[in-house]
């Protein structure tokens, strides 16, 4: 029988059975589906849906655009009536209630490709009956970035307590839906903020839905593989032979399975009842340029192909050897399935574990799809590839480090037996790019450790054992299942003799949950609802499901110390802070442990901070600075000085909260009888003046120590016509005196504080100040006898702070400010006096903070420094009342305070109230 007739009896066989199929019903629909497969079937517990989606099951903001029309079958006979069944009682659906999230503006759409003439003519055969597309002029479809704003909506719709407390998170539902999480201390991780956010994530697997809602914004097209090219050799034999295949080659179930590539692997264009397309582009061999036609395809399709349909993408350019195709992810039947791979939904499973905004343990975290036979050929475990140092070798070598270049992470969730067996000598320059031997920065690649209940994992994952460059940087997983390593698992295994856990890690190996809940691809519409369970997720286990677990965890950790710790040492701060207490220290099974979140985003040991030559602990660096420089914290707002663990990771705190302005006394003590001088009250409230000779307030010497006797225990002793007072640990010495009338100079040298200010830590143990001043008075008499009378007093001042050499804040000299305007009335025993005025205030001077601001990725500390003006932004005002009186047989003095923008800072009020009294005999 020549092919012509041939292929007239296949398509009459074919034609024949879908019309059998359609009249019994056994044909599958092929109207428009449901976005999400997931929630296809009846839905018992309806408020589940509205809290994880609106509009059906999708996102907020999802929007289906209709569906294309399928291939018109030839009508098939009507069926016999059946006889009608009596009408059920009507029964009202509940009324969800409506959504708490905001909705999002829809995704953009490219637009559908429309279909070209008709098939273009040139050396290779074409498919007879399929339809043909050309690429548009515009290929460009950016990698999926959700904006911030839109992001933080998602993350706050999928889990509303994020950035919560620990408490709050646990009891958050989607928390609640997932297994595994809280034995990993997930819930630590989301209360320090984090996602995953722009770490980049290859899954390695067969084929994921990059349009699921698990995924929407976070998908990089940059890198991607979701086509598989072609042998050449299938092409050579007439394309004919392979699409209308002989019929007595069909599966006896099912005869739309007619026309299969060579082993098995690839479908070829069905006649009747089945889709055939040829997506052509002239792409020079540029297979990133036919990987972003094969992603404009499937985003203006708004779905993958299944069983019925087959899409190819042919390079013009290439004859032969340019054919691609765009493999199904919506089989159910994986035994059976020879459409798209050996697992379709597998990818999907992996990828929402690791990044799913449902199931994912990094919702932020981007992925990159990688076609496993596509990306395994690259990896070169084929016996196809380069076998010597020749120059094609070497551009192997380049474009496999190259492409290493698009992913932080990569996930191979499958076995691989073949490293084993292939000798890495025969392509040492390969292997070396291979294993990123010579790679300044290394993609960490997480491997799943095996199934198959084995006291090793697979030979892939277990590659650090024999080849150490590799070390630090490839993590095997193995499965645990309510705390305890599952049976089907594959053990870590023990270390090889020459492993150095200083540099490689306790182990190259730990442990995650395996069993999760997962999501499939969205196209599926055999979902059977009895495998899923009462909250409508999926589940699955195994070790395959375990690996994506700690990649996504790895995006948690990397996004942590903001991108500044070599991946290396990501990996290594993953292993060796897992849970390896109790049962987990056996590391022949577990490892290095059982993964552990909060362990790996918190500090090891004390965080330090400062400059090359100073450094302490960043809960003990502070600066205290005087009132008269007012906040200087402000100057500082968005500014962070960051810490350094054990392990020199980085930890971020705001710069302002090292900074506060020093404590003002919590109460006055007014000294009866003592008549305090204009310098004290404007300078500094806290010092006590006391005059050298008597009690007079002219022509004398006043000298002071310094001294504060209401904070932290000071003491006091008082003596006619004179006084003492004392701090311990604090020391300053000041003099004034009249030059001419009215005109009085003084000066306090301070040892360890700055106007009553002192640094700790990284800013040093101790500061010295000296501050000079002029001060001049005018007074004029209210009435006849003097006893009322108006005063005005100001001073100008000049200080001076020393502060520790190599500290992390340094200042200049300062001119300084302070006024008092007084009313007084004084008596034969009694005095009083209202007064207003601005204690000192700094006028200029500027102040430096060198801080560390982060590191680089060899480890190196980075600094930024900060210079502002120490001139505070507004000014104190100070009202006091003060009245003296004889009580008894001693004297009372009584002082009020009101201070308006206190300490010079805006809105910040202070009120005071004090009392003395001293007894005389």
């Amino acid at each position: 029988m020549d092919i012509d007739a041939k292929n007239r009896a296949c398509r009459a066989v074919l034609t024949l059975a879908v019309s059998l199929l359609a009249a019994t019903g056994a044909a599958r629909e092929q109207g428009p589906q449901r976005r999400d497969a997931l929630f296809e079937f009846e839905l018992h517990e309806q408020w589940l849906v509205d809290y994880f989606h609106t509009d059906e099951g999708r996102p907020p903001g999802w929007t289906l655009p209709p569906a294309e029309p399928e291939p018109e079958l030839e009508p098939a006979p009507a069926p016999p009536e059946p006889e009608p069944d009596p009408a059920p009682e009507p029964v009202p659906d509940p009324t969800p209630p409506a959504s708490p999230y905001p909705a999002l503006p829809p995704e953009p759409i490219p637009a559908r490709l429309t279909a070209a003439p008709g098939p273009t003519p040139g050396d290779t055969p074409l498919p007879e009956h399929a339809t043909y597309y050309r690429a548009p002029a515009d290929l460009i479809l950016p990698d999926e970035r959700l904006s911030d704003e839109a992001f933080r909506a998602l993350l706050r719709h999928y889990l509303p307590s994020f950035g919560g407390t620990p408490e709050q998170i646990l009891a958050d539902f989607k928390f609640q839906q997932v297994y595994g999480w809280d034995g990993i201390n997930a819930e630590h991780a989301y209360a320090r903020g984090l996602s995953g956010r722009g770490v980049r994530i290859g899954i390695e697997d067969w084929g994921v839905d990059i349009l699921h809602p698990e995924f929407a914004g976070r998908v990089q097209r940059t890198g991607a593989f979701i086509l598989r090219k072609i042998s050449s050799g299938f092409i050579d034999i007439d394309i004919d032979d392979i699409i209308i295949a002989d019929p007595s080659s069909c599966p006896e179930d099912d005869p739309l399975w007619c026309g299969v590539f060579p082993e098995g692997v690839l479908s070829g264009c069905r006649e009747e009842g089945a889709e055939c397309r040829v997506f052509e582009i002239d792409a020079d061999g540029d297979r990133a340029l036919i990987e972003r036609y094969a992603h404009r395809i499937v985003e203006s399709k708004r779905r993958f192909p299944d069983e019925y349909y087959t899409w190819f993408i042919r390079d013009i350019s290439r004859d032969a050897d340019g054919w691609h195709d765009i493999p199904g992810l919506y089989d159910e039947d994986a035994n059976a399935n020879i459409v798209c791979c050996e697992y379709p939904d597998h990818g999907t499973q992996v990828a929402s574990v690791a990044s799913g905004w449902r199931y994912g343990i990094a919702p932020g975290a981007t992925i990159v799809p990688l076609q496993y036979k596509e990306f395994k050929n690259l990896y070169g475990i084929h016996t196809d590839v380069p076998r010597s140092d020749a120059d094609a070798s070497k551009a192997e070598a380049r474009a496999h480090r190259d492409y290493l270049s698009h992913f932080d992470i990569i996930n191979h969730s499958y076995g691989e037996e073949s490293f084993g067996d292939w000798d890495r000598m025969h392509v040492p320059v390969y292997w070396a790019a291979f294993t990123q031997r010579d790679a300044q920065e290394k993609t960490i690649e997480v491997w799943a450790a095996g199934n198959e209940s084995r006291d090793r994992p697979s030979s892939a994952a277990a590659l650090p054992v024999r080849e150490p460059v590799v070390r630090g940087h490839w993590l095997a997983v193995a499965a645990a299942a309510q705390g305890q390593i599952a049976d089907y698992s594959n053990r870590c295994g023990s270390l090889p003799g020459d492993w150095n856990p200083q540099a490689h890690g306790r182990h190259y190996c730990l442990t995650a949950p395996g069993l999760l809940r997962v999501a499939l691809p969205n196209f599926n519409p055999e979902t059977n609802p009895d495998d899923a369970d009462a909250s409508f997720h999926w589940e699955n286990s195994g070790t395959s499901l375990a690996a994506p677990l700690v990649a996504g965890g790895i995006a948690l950790v990397m996004e942590r110390f903001r991108r500044q710790l070599s991946n290396r040492e990501v990996a290594l701060r993953v292993v060796n802070t897992a849970n390896n207490r109790g049962r987990y220290s056996d590391s022949l099974i577990y490892g290095a442990g059982l993964l552990d979140l909060d362990a790996a985003t918190a500090p090891v040991g004390e965080v330090s901070t400062g400059t090359a030559s100073l450094q302490a602990g960043l809960h003990r660096t502070r600066l205290a600075t005087p009132p008269a420089w007012g906040r200087v914290g402000r100057h500082l707002a968005g500014r962070e000085v960051a810490g350094f663990d054990a392990w020199n990771a980085p930890f971020w705190q705001p710069a302002a909260s090292l900074f506060a302005t020093a404590p003002a006394p919590q109460a006055i003590l007014p000294v009866p009888g003592w008549d305090e001088g204009f310098e004290q009250r404007a300078l500094l409230s806290h010092l006590r003046w006391f005059g050298a000779g008597g009690e007079g307030r002219e022509g004398g010497l006043r000298m002071t120590l310094w001294g504060d006797d209401f904070h932290a225990g000071g003491f006091r002793a008082d003596f006619p016509g004179s006084g003492f007072a004392a701090e311990k640990d604090y020391h300053a010495f000041g003099f004034s005196g009249e030059l001419v009338e009215r005109l009085r100079l003084g000066v306090i040298v301070e040892t360890q504080t700055n106007q009553g200010a002192r640094p700790a830590g990284a800013f040093g143990a101790s500061a010295n100040s000296k501050l000079a001043w002029v001060a001049r008075e005018h007074a004029w008499p209210l009435s006849q006898a003097g006893e009322m009378a108006l005063r005005l007093d100001y001073l100008l001042a000049a200080g001076q702070p020393d502060y520790a050499r190599g500290a992390m804040f340094n200042a200049t000299g300062s001119l300084y400010s302070a006024a008092s305007l007084a009313l007084e009335h004084r008596g034969t025993e009694t005095r009083t006096r209202l007064s207003i005025g601005q204690p000192l205030r700094a006028e200029s001077g500027r102040g430096t903070l060198r801080y560390a601001v982060g590191r680089d990725r060899a480890g190196n500390w980075r600094y930024e420094e900060a210079r502002f003006a120490l001139r505070p932004e507004t000014r104190e005002v100070r009202f006091q009342l003060r009245h003296d009186r004889p009580l008894f047989r001693g004297q009372l003095a009584i002082e009020l305070s009101y201070a308006r923008n206190a300490d010079h800072v805006p809105g910040q009020h202070r009120a005071q109230a004090g009392m003395g009294y001293r007894l005389s005999w």
